[in-house]
Formats: structure tokens, C-alpha cells, sequence
């Protein structure tokens, strides 16, 4: 008992520390716009869609998730941009703290669909350095900085976002690695989902529209699955390393 205990916390410890990754396999995953200068939408396809139609130059995405930066070095982001009237541009990353407002910015090659660097030491034209610990309570990502939107024609420039990620250390498009540590399956059988290296960690379970239909808070049996309809749902593991997503066919 004391040992599930001990276990327990460290799990629900490291995920407040973790690194935080949004892929979009259920949607949006709690990003919006400010103003009018970017459209976002989720294309059902793992990827959320940013429209630009630029008006008052602030294209800002943001996120409420909540980020314990002192263990955050890296902003990974991967992407395909469409009609971009620039092969390079800067984008602006802040963090909301306490009141207090502290950015990154680094220089993105469009063409190259993966954007990542150390927004401690390889930051660019930076108003205040990112303290050592504190916790977010907003996160902005202006793509790009608004000094790059002027004199350009944006009306039919879009970008497909992928992965957005705040790291601990250099990460990958595909996560593989990580990924591999935790198996899936349904198990007919037992009309269950079974979940292999994912023990004493929250899980959540949404059907295609992104709707939430079960929530464990720790996870240490199968998920009865007697109530659920038949079809794909998307599980969302919040592991020690990253919040993994994976699909199941249910039937």
C-alpha cells in the first residue's frame, strides 16, 4: 500500500513538472485566437488550422493550461504553412506569471516544418529573461511577431499546426520513443481498454467529436468499456514524461 502511495505522488508530481505536449488528436485542445487575425479550427485530422486574416497585426494564439516553467527550456513546434509571403519570420513566446509578462523569441524557417529552440539561451531581441520556477497561467505564441506582418499580403497564408511542446530537453516530431513505453488495447473479452506502463497516472477517455466519456484519476485496472457505443475513442494518458494520445477501436 505504501509503495501504490509513493508511487502515486511521484506520478501526480512529475505531470505539475512535465513537459506539456498538445497534438490535437481530439480537437483544439483548449487554443484560441485573440482579435480577428487568426481563424483557428481543428481539421479532424490531428492538427489544429490556423486561418490568417490579418487586421490589427497581433497573430496570437493562446493556451490557459497551466506550465511549471522550471523545468521548460525548449518550445517545439511542428507545422506546414501554406501561401506564406515570408521564408522567415520571428516568433514571440510569452508566459503569463504572477501578474508579470516574459518573452522568447527566435527566428522560424518556414519551409522547414519543425521550429525548436532553447528559450532560455537562444532567444532573440527578448523583453525579460523567463524566471527559474513559477507557474503560467496563460501562454502566447504570436507567429508571427507582429514587426514581421507589415507589408505583406497574408489573406490566403495558413498554418497547420501538428505539435505545439514545452520541454524539458530537445523532443521530436513523433515522440516515438516516449510513446512506446505505454501500450494500448481493447480487450473484447473483458469488454475493457488495458493500458501497459501507465499505472497510478490520470487517463481520459474522449469519443471522436472530443467529447469527454470517462476519467480515471488513477489508473491501475481496465477501463470497463460495457457503456460505450462502438467505434474509434482517443485516450489521453498524463504520464511522467508526457501526455501520451492514443486511439482504440472499440467493438
Amino acid at each position: 500500500m505504501k509503495t501504490k502511495l509513493l508511487l502515486l505522488l511521484l506520478c501526480a508530481f512529475s505531470i505539475v513538472n512535465a513537459q506539456i505536449i498538445w497534438d490535437f488528436k481530439t480537437g483544439v485542445e483548449g487554443w484560441g485566437a485573440y482579435g480577428g487575425d487568426i481563424a483557428p479550427s481543428w481539421d479532424n485530422s490531428d492538427n489544429l488550422v490556423c486561418n490568417y486574416q490579418i487586421t490589427g497585426n497581433y497573430p496570437t494564439i493562446y493556451n490557459d493550461q497551466p506550465l511549471n516553467v522550471a523545468n521548460v527550456n525548449y518550445f517545439y513546434l511542428k507545422f506546414t504553412a501554406t501561401n506564406w509571403p515570408k521564408a522567415s519570420v520571428l516568433v514571440n513566446i510569452q508566459f503569463e506569471i504572477g501578474g508579470n509578462n516574459y518573452y522568447a523569441n527566435q527566428t522560424m524557417n518556414v519551409a522547414s516544418g519543425e521550429f525548436q529552440f532553447n528559450i532560455r539561451t537562444e532567444v532573440q531581441h527578448t523583453w525579460s529573461v523567463l524566471p527559474a520556477t513559477g507557474t503560467t497561467s496563460r501562454i502566447r505564441i504570436e507567429i508571427p511577431h507582429n514587426s514581421e506582418v507589415g507589408g505583406s499580403n497574408w489573406s490566403t497564408a495558413s498554418l497547420k499546426i501538428d505539435k505545439i511542446a514545452f520541454t524539458s530537453s530537445l523532443t521530436t516530431g513523433s515522440s516515438n520513443e516516449l510513446k512506446s513505453e505505454i501500450k494500448t488495447y481493447f480487450d473484447k473479452n473483458s469488454n475493457s481498454i488495458i493500458l501497459q506502463g501507465a499505472d497510478y497516472c490520470p487517463i481520459k477517455v474522449f469519443d471522436v467529436t472530443g467529447k469527454l466519456v470517462k476519467s480515471v484519476d488513477n489508473y491501475s485496472t481496465p477501463i470497463e468499456t460495457r457503456d460505450f457505443k462502438n467505434g474509434i475513442y482517443i485516450l489521453k494518458i498524463f504520464s511522467d514524461k508526457q501526455i501520451v494520445t492514443s486511439k482504440i477501436d472499440i467493438f
